[in-house]
């Protein structure tokens, strides 16, 4: 990769920070912020202060004032659509935060404007890059395990997240926040069409603290081959939780299975703090790979044609949720 790329985030919120952040302090080799958008401009200024860069309220006006490589989307779920065909109108390569989006009409939108420019975009699917499940992926692919019939995997966090992180936890889900990594694993493992989804979950101790959302879902998917999961997304993990994140991933096949810890990845360290690498411990190499691949114009390390059949199985587990029924998978 050529050094010198500069990245434009945009969305000022919790990952949008993180990765700004992770920018600013030379954590991706060759890589520099370009700037930071947000519609609210005392956000932008905030962090464009804190990171050493310039603050812009609308994506033209800093595309054409930092002419940056590629661009990251760090919005809320329900708003990626905009931003990211203006940036693929602009020309500028999109990374952009998961899910693809909440509404299958908004997913294929943007499927369609991406294959249409022929400009490289992928979906941010960043535990694909997480060393525990790159591993397990690697022995499905291998042929260790034989014909998958099954998955198993929780992602979980503490009440500290919806509550204090993410400033509209109440506007998502913790399936669409949390499972949607899940459901991504399961797709790039097992290759396998969803068909349909029955899901469960609970309300009450979030609603509790002002935040009107799910504290947990359960998901039973169906496949076509009539291999299934079980999955599990939970909002209310104790602050004591020792780890940001609850994750692990189980593999079943015919004739092996693999399960991966993608939370403590046994190592810890306790100074005047307790830390371990957490979510952005892998960022910087996802970041490469993406901006590697849209110079060399190579395959995406996560596409978005993904992020549509994610999107659909989402919708889906949201029907389920409010029917009480299992839902098709359109």
């Amino acid at each position: 990769m050529t050094n010198g790329k500069r990245v434009l985030v945009i969305g000022a919120g919790t990952m949008g920070t993180a990765w700004a952040r992770m920018l600013a302090d030379g954590r991706v080799p060759g890589v520099g912020l370009a700037g930071v958008v947000d519609i609210d401009g005392a956000r932008a200024l905030e962090l464009a202060n804190a990171t050493g860069t310039r603050a812009f309220g609308d994506i033209a006006g800093a595309v054409r004032q930092t002419r940056p490589d590629a661009a990251y989307v760090a919005t809320p779920d329900a708003v990626h659509r905009a931003p990211v065909e203006e940036l693929v109108a602009l020309g500028v390569p999109v990374l952009v935060e998961k899910p693809l989006a909440t509404t299958v009409e908004d997913a294929e939108s943007m499927a369609a404007t991406v294959r249409t420019s022929g400009l490289h975009a992928e979906v941010n699917w960043m535990q694909r890059w997480n060393p525990p499940m790159a591993e397990a992926a690697r022995a499905v692919a291998g042929g260790e395990l034989g014909d998958v019939r099954l998955f198993n995997a929780r992602l979980n966090q503490p009440v500290t997240s919806p509550r204090e992180r993410l400033h509209w936890s109440g506007g998502t889900t913790p399936a669409w926040y949390l499972m949607s990594h899940l459901f991504d694993l399961a797709l790039w493992m097992g290759r396998k069409r969803a068909i349909s989804v029955y899901a469960l979950g609970g309300r009450g101790e979030l609603a509790g603290h002002g935040i009107e959302t799910y504290d947990w879902v359960h998901a039973i998917v169906r496949y076509a081959d009539g291999a299934d999961g079980v999955f599990e997304a939970c909002w209310i993990l104790p602050e004591s939780w020792p780890t940001s994140s609850d994750l692990a991933v189980r593999v079943v096949g015919t004739r092996g299975a693999v399960e991966a810890d993608g939370g403590r990845q046994g190592l810890s360290v306790a100074t005047d703090r307790y830390r371990f690498p957490a979510t952005l411990q892998w960022a910087p190499q996802r970041l490469t790979a993406f901006l590697r691949a849209a110079e060399a114009g190579g395959p995406p390390g996560a596409s978005f044609d993904d992020g549509v059949l994610v999107t659909r199985l989402l919708v889906a587990l949201h029907r389920s949720l409010e029917s009480g029924n299992v839902e098709r998978v359109e």
